[in-house]
């Protein structure tokens, strides 16, 4: 008996208990905490997105019935529709897709002009602030104002300051420059509209950018300002040439949050213009909300126009982290 049996194969006995239920929770407690995080988004977040996809290739005014899982449309409120609605508001449609490229192409002027306006303003501000003594706390509270005060409050103060007897008109009667008022508005006539809509626009996004500026300047050595002037540099080489190339990260991330705001928003036009006159302040955003909301609900065409524009953002994004990345890389 000393030797095994042929075939039989002999293994150490096993003297570790098995884990209870308890145990498992206890080693994978990371999982239970986790967990809502993931539920929340696969409902919120995953579902949407998904549910928005499918929305996209079908009309549906939002009454009778549609849901993805299960799968489930009601004609002749829902109907599949394909490719079309990208179709009508790309070419297919002229009315619409005159509508969709005009809105379109305010919002490309607004993202260039609006985002060189930020960066032409908050930047100066930034330096003067780094180098201010006394009052520095004053000077970055009041920098931050538009940023804590709220924007449908700021927006109407501005609505109230552009209109044909408001602030801005009243100030340039004072001062004798009649001649250079908006007698209907400044939001009311169609080569002041979207002019008055982008200073809004750099406006409050000036406090954001100051703010990363300002925190990038104080990353900045001294000892290389100091140098610069042992060498005979004066104050525009200094920031040609040191402050703005170690500042170039920051523009990058002010440039691209500055240019996707930009082009998904849609509050302050809709509150202020909405879209008027005549289409001139038109942005893709308060399109999409007017398919999704307005009087003739089309909510499979505002699917379709949300994709389109969030590929444009994508794409902008792309080539804004390549150029700018190639620049800091040299």
């Amino acid at each position: 008996m000393g030797q095994a049996q042929a075939g039989v194969i002999s293994r150490p006995p096993n003297n570790k208990r098995r884990k209870t239920l308890i145990q498992h929770l206890r080693d994978n407690a990371g999982i239970l905490f986790v967990l809502p995080a993931v539920i929340t988004f696969l409902i919120f977040g995953l579902y949407t997105v998904i549910y928005s996809i499918v929305l996209s290739f079908f009309r549906w005014n939002g009454f009778g019935k549609f849901s993805i899982l299960p799968f489930a449309c009601d004609p002749p409120a829902c109907q599949f529709a394909g490719l079309d609605n990208f179709a009508y508001f790309l070419y297919k449609e002229p009315t619409m897709s005159g509508y969709f490229w005009q809105a379109l192409q305010h919002n490309l002027i607004m993202a260039v002009v609006v985002t060189v306006g930020i960066v032409l303003v908050a930047l100066p501000i930034a330096i003067a602030l780094n180098r201010a003594g006394r009052g520095q706390t004053v000077y970055r509270l009041l920098i931050m104002l538009p940023m804590v005060t709220a924007g449908i409050a700021v927006f109407y103060v501005w609505s109230f300051i552009y209109e044909p007897d408001g602030l801005l008109n009243s100030v340039l009667e004072t001062l004798g420059l009649g001649f250079a008022q908006a007698k209907q508005g400044w939001l009311g006539q169609p080569d002041t509209a979207l002019p008055a809509l982008m200073v809004v626009m750099i406006w409050g996004g000036v406090p954001s950018a100051t703010i990363l500026y300002l925190a990038g300047l104080q990353t900045i050595d001294k000892d290389l300002y100091e140098a610069s002037v042992i060498d005979g540099a004066n104050a525009w080489q200094q920031l040609w040439q040191i402050t703005w190339p170690l500042l170039l990260p920051v523009t990058v991330v002010i440039i691209i949050t500055t240019i996707n705001s930009v082009l998904q928003g849609y509050e302050m036009v809709y509150l202020m213009t909405y879209g008027g006159p005549a289409g001139h302040t038109e942005v893709v955003g308060l399109q999409i909300f007017k398919y999704g909301f307005g009087d003739q609900r089309q909510l499979g065409m505002a699917s379709a126009t949300s994709w389109a524009l969030f590929v444009l953002v994508f794409a902008v994004a792309v080539v804004n982290l390549r150029l700018f990345r190639s620049r800091t890389e040299v």
